[in-house]
């Protein structure tokens, strides 16, 4: 299962990184169809061992959607914003890229939470943690770039913090749906990780001022708890090779 699944991040984090290169030169909607083509590999790379995988993403971008609806037209549960591009591509005024970034991202951060813990209740606020730590980024990186703005600000670098509590509310609850239907627990490795942290060089590219702060603030954040992925892994690791040592000499 564990080479399944590091494929499947590989591909994830290969397609985060492939998608910003070639933004660089080509239209935005290059690189984000090459992304959308990343995630799908991806997803068929960890099928096998975890049938599921595509019910998260789905659950994701249905639940990111619906609360978009409601963020756009009542303000719930983020508070008050509105888009700036992407209006040619919407569905009831959300923005189509928004509503597969949903499902995308909380893959990723779900991806991210399997090697810290083997408790699906725990990947389950992990996650979504993981997902506002990403949205500390996000959300100054792609204000500062034009992307979107906000009508309430806040004390994140003009951010509101309701926006971050609908941010952790909305994984929260698309991933208790995903947690409900699921029955497969797949184990991770330090691998499965990589993609949360592939999505920061495009944040970088973005962020422009104060932006760039929140932006290092986040991914500091992120490199810590890589560390400590890492950490949990070799202390699991060392006492196995260490017994198959003492077996081979003995």
């Amino acid at each position: 299962m564990a080479g399944r699944l590091a494929l499947a991040a590989i591909l994830l984090g290969t397609g985060y990184l492939l998608s910003f290169t070639f933004a660089l030169f080509l239209p935005r909607q290059v690189g984000e169809t090459l992304l959308l083509g990343f995630l799908v590999a991806s997803l068929l790379a960890a099928y096998k061992e975890w049938k599921e995988a595509p019910l998260l993403v789905i659950l994701g971008s249905l639940v990111g959607f619906f609360s978009e609806f409601l963020g756009l037209s009542f303000g719930v549960p983020f508070g008050r914003y509105r888009y700036l591009r992407f209006r040619n591509a919407t569905l009831f005024n959300v923005p189509i890229p928004i509503i597969i970034a949903w499902g995308t991202y909380l893959y990723t951060s779900y991806l991210a939470s399997l090697p810290l813990t083997r408790d699906k209740w725990r990947r389950l606020v992990l996650a979504s943690l993981l997902m506002v730590l990403l949205d500390l980024a996000i959300d100054p990186a792609m204000v500062s770039a034009g992307f979107w703005e906000w009508l309430d600000t806040g004390s994140w670098f003009g951010i509101p913090m309701l926006n971050f509590v609908g941010w952790f509310t909305v994984s929260f609850v698309a991933t208790l749906l995903y947690t409900q239907i699921a029955k497969s627990n797949p184990e991770g490795s330090p691998a499965l990780y990589l993609p949360y942290l592939a999505t920061y060089p495009q944040l970088f590219y973005f962020a422009n001022g104060e932006a760039l702060l929140a932006v290092s603030i986040s991914f500091t954040i992120a490199i810590l708890i890589f560390g400590l992925v890492l950490q949990r892994y070799i202390t699991k690791k060392l006492p196995v090779a260490t017994r198959r040592e003492q077996y081979i000499h003995s």
